[in-house]
């Protein structure tokens, strides 16, 4: 892909124009708006689990990342990273978010899933 000068080159998937509760496929995913605000969440389908809970190298399903969703402003661009294999909602209007980057595993932390 030709880099247009403007935004790192970085390798390029798939476009959307909505998410909901969708697997993204790279790490990242570079979100543009256009004349309206929006907001987003990533839903990690696993973590691993610390020491302390006595649960190194399990899955453990926790959620969305954010307790509160974070807002992108009208006509900016954002580079926002979800990890390939977890789920991004996208709420709002007139925006696109293009998967960008590699694609390493969302499990890749879970022993005996990418590790």
């Amino acid at each position: 892909m030709a880099n247009p000068g403007i935004l790192p080159n970085l390798n390029v998937a798939n476009v959307y124009t909505t998410l909901s509760n969708a697997t993204i496929y790279t790490d990242k995913v570079r979100l543009a708006t256009g004349n309206t605000a929006i907001t987003y969440n990533v839903y990690a389908v696993a973590l691993q689990s610390g020491p302390a809970a006595g649960n190194i190298g399990n899955a453990t399903p926790v959620g969305n990342l954010y307790t509160a969703n974070p807002q992108i402003p009208p006509y900016n661009i954002k580079d926002v990273y979800v990890g390939a294999g977890n789920k991004m909602t996208v709420v709002g209007s007139n925006w696109t978010a293009t998967e960008v980057g590699t694609a390493t595993s969302a499990l890749s932390g879970v022993i005996g899933q990418g590790s």
